[in-house]
């Protein structure tokens, strides 16, 4: 604590640990206490980062006064005493509630009106606290430093430290509890609470219930997935990382809390207590002053067990103690200490005997370890009747207090954190006032053997679990996600890396003639939501927003660079698409995943460009009707779930449902039945194919998907030498797949026709069907007999694995003993193709995105190359192409500058931010 002395000077004195709260046990017993007995000491140089309690605006008194603390190891963030208190509000009126598990925009479960409203200044306020932590954090730290943070109150630090600085390795330790998706989903900030704590590499939790309640927010919020690496090692990808999650509960100073107890001030208090309910049976209890103490259910609950249980009247006293810790907070003052006198007076009415004193008291006070000591040695029976408390080490300290007696009984409720590691306990549910009973009757009768072994069960854990093994246990798991070989091993199981944007710019700027594919929701614009539609088929439809119009500038720009081919690729209907992208002139599109098709400028034939579709003769109804028949028995069964009827596939949609684990298993089980590959599927034979992506079950024609349409472009087009191919889905593999298909298979087809040209000169004659025709020569079949273009890449027979480099300079042949000419090494400068996925995901793309702002930044730098290019002496030159002739000008022929190329979009978008 910093204070001022009578002559102005600054004094620090240390903050008491005997409340029993992380940090300052954790500054009690690092290294620095030279008075602590060897083995108790945390042997690791810790520095702790906070709040002097002062507001301090002198540049040169800052100054004295961090020098002053720098010799106590402590680091002061200065703050505003309105940002601090504003703070404040926001981490007890809203963070403190809701995690554990309150709606606080309910007044009919607060009663409070005032509640039903977010104030957005108090958030605003509570990053901005979050924030200064952060600039003192990475001024002081580097990427060597473990940031440890501790609780609710500054669960923002992480992402403002990734953001500084994304090298340096955060880890953060939750000591409350954490809510459900259901509870969580009420915050209006929701989002940005679990991006902050998904900024760590480390997320720990006191229990494993909590750490379950957050992944599930995970999953349902953000749509992250999880992932158990060997080790039982428990990950969240987010953003390209991945995130370890852990749970482990707090522990305490057993030690030191044995050497207390010779402490006269605590063997002189549990006396005085003991002589003042003489012949009784003390059940005690040590609570903080809160809505989820339950502190009215345990004064109601005794009340009727005096009522009920006659026998052990005048035998028993309930002494309540409660922790004076009050603040302004509308959620901690929730229940009114004179409502519980105003209980206790009511009992004590009823079965108090005049001159034995009080059945019920209630004791306010500032506490200490040594009074908080007494109390326990002094209780028999601890009563702990709370609703939600993520970390209670009152029952661990009670433990303690009886170490050499091995008396006490515990009741601890089920709600309370440490429930789950204290086994020999009595569990409690405080809402069964009919259990709670029950369980107090047979805490008073206990046997002693029983006692005995229940007391063992718990002691035995408590004396074992120390703060100092707690501290190296969770240092040592944030160290192994420092670890860039374990990083490295976890990343190469959870995808590939991550693209490297000045790569791309380069080959970029440095090619011709581009093709560039782009998926739209999840990539280039946010995830659809839903909305409802009539109709006898569906009750549901995607609500979609296109891209964001900064995007679809971008896309202007880039079409209007005469060697780009840009197509924008959906499951979206063709009414839609045109829609949302007929803004954009010259821009390709296909819509439910390349069955419409809308040429790019690069390829129409004339201005007026219309929608083509495929195989609009070959399709067969007969299987929609089947799996439609089908999949509406699943729509009935699973509530939330829908069918999306397309041209050329139907869907069974489940994202809205909200129990993914359950319903993934019934969406396994209609593939089965849907199966074409099966003989017992219900669609054999149909030219389909049926697969599962996340949150959803198609079923589509067989020829039909994105990676189809991206090999029909690139055949249209002729040679390229940039290919950048991005999306986010299930369905965008196929794109990613066949990409790669394609461009070995004209790499194989390249090697071998220079092959056999330089071979002509040995002797080697060709075909009369080309170069291409002498791979049945080597015993191979030819891509021109065997691959139709129309052909889905997945259909087509692959060729022997080759060693191809697309970026290198030469490609290398298998050898063969039977020909010189496969011995050759063939030089050839391939295209630059990159294939990204949005999202870290195991996935056939060569790279990931981490969201759709990094891919927006992207295509804002190549963009501005596109710009920057347009400006060169080469701008207005026509393009010249000898293999083509021109038609003569008519009335639909383009203007001059659809021939030269040059950009008409508005480039305002430079002046716009990168995210």
């Amino acid at each position: 604590v910093v204070t001022r002395s009578e002559k102005g000077d600054w004094q620090v004195e240390k903050i008491s640990h005997s409340a029993g709260t992380a940090l300052p046990l954790l500054k009690h017993f690092t290294q620095t206490d030279a008075q602590l007995p060897q083995g108790e000491a945390i042997d690791v140089q810790v520095k702790f980062i906070g709040n002097p309690g002062v507001c301090v605006t002198d540049e040169a008194e800052r100054k004295k006064l961090t020098e002053i603390l720098a010799q106590h190891s402590c680091i002061p963030v200065f703050l505003d005493e309105d940002l601090v208190q504003k703070h404040n509000f926001f981490s007890e009126d809203y963070l403190w509630p809701v995690f554990h598990n309150m709606k606080i925009f309910d007044s009919t479960i607060t009663g409070d009106a005032d509640m039903e409203s977010f104030d957005k200044a108090l958030w605003k306020s509570f990053q901005a606290l979050n924030n200064a932590y952060a600039e003192v954090i990475t001024n002081n730290g580097d990427e060597d430093t473990l940031v440890w943070i501790h609780d609710y109150e500054l669960v923002m630090v992480p992402r403002f430290v990734y953001h500084r600085n994304p090298d340096f390795t955060t880890g953060l330790f939750l000591h409350c509890a954490f809510p459900s998706t259901e509870v969580m989903s009420c915050l209006p900030v929701r989002e940005e609470i679990l991006h902050g704590m998904l900024s760590s590499r480390l997320v720990t939790f006191q229990t494993f219930d909590y750490l379950r309640h957050f992944m599930s927010c995970c999953a349902e919020l953000l749509g992250c997935r999880h992932s158990f690496q060997k080790g039982g090692i428990l990950q969240v990808e987010h953003e390209g990382r991945s995130v370890v999650v852990f749970a482990d509960h707090f522990a305490i100073p057993y030690n030191h809390l044995i050497r207390k107890l010779s402490d006269e001030k605590v063997i002189d208090r549990a006396a005085s207590i003991r002589n003042e309910f003489k012949g009784k049976t003390i059940i005690g209890s040590y609570d903080r002053f809160d809505c989820f103490s339950g502190l009215q259910l345990k004064f109601a609950i005794f009340h009727r067990f005096l009522l009920e249980y006659r026998s052990h009247r005048r035998k028993v006293v309930l002494v309540q103690y409660i922790r004076s810790r009050f603040t302004d907070s509308k959620r901690r003052g929730m229940v009114a200490l004179e409502e519980l006198q105003r209980m206790a007076d009511e009992t004590n009415k009823h079965f108090a005997v005049p001159g034995e004193g009080p059945v019920v008291k209630i004791v306010v006070e500032e506490t200490s370890r040594e009074k908080q000591l007494g109390v326990l040695l002094a209780t028999d029976i601890l009563l702990d009747t709370s609703t939600n408390d993520g970390l209670n080490l009152i029952p661990f300290n009670f433990y303690a207090a009886h170490s050499q007696d091995h008396q006490g009984v515990a009741l601890i409720s089920e709600f309370c954190g440490c429930s789950s590691v204290l086994t020999g306990a009595f569990k409690i549910n405080p809402w069964n006032t009919g259990g709670v009973l029950t369980a107090l009757d047979e805490a008073i009768s206990i046997t002693k053997e029983d006692q005995a072994e229940r007391f063992l069960k718990d002691h035995s854990y408590v004396s074992s679990q120390t703060l100092v093994q707690w501290v190296h246990k969770n240092l040592s798991e944030l160290k192994v996600t420092k670890s860039s070989s374990l990083i490295a091993a976890r990343t190469s199981m959870a995808g590939p890396p991550h693209i490297q944007e000045e790569e791309v710019v380069s080959a970029y700027r440095n090619a011709k003639k581009r093709a560039i594919f782009l998926d739209n929701e999840g990539t280039i614009a946010a995830k659809a939501g839903w909305q409802m539609q009539s109709g006898n088929m569906m009750s549901l439809q995607k609500e979609g927003t296109p891209p964001d119009p900064h995007v679809l500038d971008l896309l202007q720009t880039l079409v209007n660079d005469r060697g780009n081919t840009v197509v924008v690729l959906s499951g979206r209907t063709k009414e839609v698409m045109q829609e949302w992208f007929s803004g954009v002139d010259g821009l390709g599109l296909c819509a439910e995943h390349g069955f419409h098709r809308w040429p790019p400028r690069t390829l129409a034939c004339d201005m007026h460009a219309a929608w083509r579709s495929e195989g609009m003769s070959d399709d067969n109804q007969e299987w929609k009707n089947l799996a439609v028949e089908l999949i509406q028995q699943y729509v009935k069964r699973i509530q939330g779930s829908i069918i999306e009827a397309k041209a050329c596939a139907i869907t069974w949609n489940y994202r809205e449902v909200g129990a993914a684990g359950v319903i993934d298993d019934v969406a396994l089980e209609l593939m089965r039945f849907l199966d074409p590959e099966s003989p017992t599927g219900l669609l054999h034979g149909y030219p389909v194919k049926v697969f599962m992506g996340k949150g959803y079950v198609e079923v589509k024609r067989k020829d039909i998907d994105k990676g189809a349409a991206c090999v029909k472009t690139l055949e249209e087009l002729g040679p390229v030498d940039f290919v950048l191919c991005v999306g986010d889905d299930r369905s965008d593999e196929d794109m990613f797949e066949a990409i790669s298909h394609y461009f070995h298979i004209k790499a194989d087809a390249m090697a071998l026709s220079s092959a056999l040209s330089q071979s002509s000169s040995m002797g080697f004659k060709k075909s009369g069907a080309g170069s291409l025709a002498s791979l049945d020569a080597f015993g191979e079949v030819s891509p021109a007999e065997s691959q139709s273009p129309t052909a889905s890449p997945k259909d087509r027979p692959r060729p022997p694995p080759r060693s191809v480099a697309f970026n290198e300079d030469s490609i290398d042949l298998p050898p063969s003993a039977s020909s010189p000419i496969m011995r050759m090494q063939v030089h050839a400068a391939g295209p630059h193709i990159f294939t990204a996925t949005v999202g870290r995901k195991p996935t056939q793309a060569k790279a990931f995105f981490s969201d759709v702002n990094e891919l927006t930044v992207l295509l804002k730098k190549i963009c501005t190359a596109v710009i920057r290019g347009s400006f060169s002496r080469y701008s207005s030159m026509p393009a010249i192409s000898p293999d083509e002739e021109h038609d003569e000008a008519g009335e639909d022929e383009p203007g001059d500058d659809f021939k030269l190329g040059r950009a008409k979009t508005n480039s305002s978008f430079l002046n716009k931010p990168a995210n």
